[in-house]
């Protein structure tokens, strides 16, 4: 369910459930580019059925940044409420869409949130079909 331009391409992370300290390395394909985000996390929080956050030192050419992923999980009715914030922490040599000021507010304003949104709900839908088909028969129902 990802878009040819904006996709996650590879994700190596060690086997089982990822605790405070699990490090894992992932590259994604960048909209209107031919660069590649090579990233390198590492889990700081991993609160089940409450928080997951990680922080994510990125890499595409010339540009590095620092970026804070964390998903935060309350109940509401009879399934959960999930929260996602990215911020990014620093930036050094950024392409010209997030160099320039006019350009680097209408990126975070506008695409870098239906792009990150298109993810984030990408990820909500495997959550929910995964947790369905764990479910009892009768739950199903």
């Amino acid at each position: 369910m990802q878009s040819s331009d904006f996709r996650l391409m590879s994700l190596d992370a060690p086997p089982g459930a990822a605790v405070k300290g699990t490090r894992f390395d992932s590259t994604g394909a960048i909209p209107m580019s031919g660069l590649r985000w090579h990233d390198e996390s590492v889990v700081t929080e991993a609160t089940r059925a409450a928080v997951f956050e990680f922080v994510t030192d990125a890499h595409a050419g010339p540009t590095t940044a620092r970026y804070r992923h964390r998903y935060e999980i309350s109940p509401s009715g009879s399934g959960s409420r999930v929260t996602y914030t990215m911020t990014q922490e620093s930036i050094e040599r950024p392409m010209w869409r997030l160099g320039l000021p006019v350009v680097r507010t209408m990126s975070w304003r506008f695409a870098i949130p239906m792009y990150a949104g298109r993810g984030f709900h990408n990820l909500l839908a495997a959550a929910t079909a995964r947790a369905r088909s764990s479910a009892p028969a009768e739950a199903r129902a």
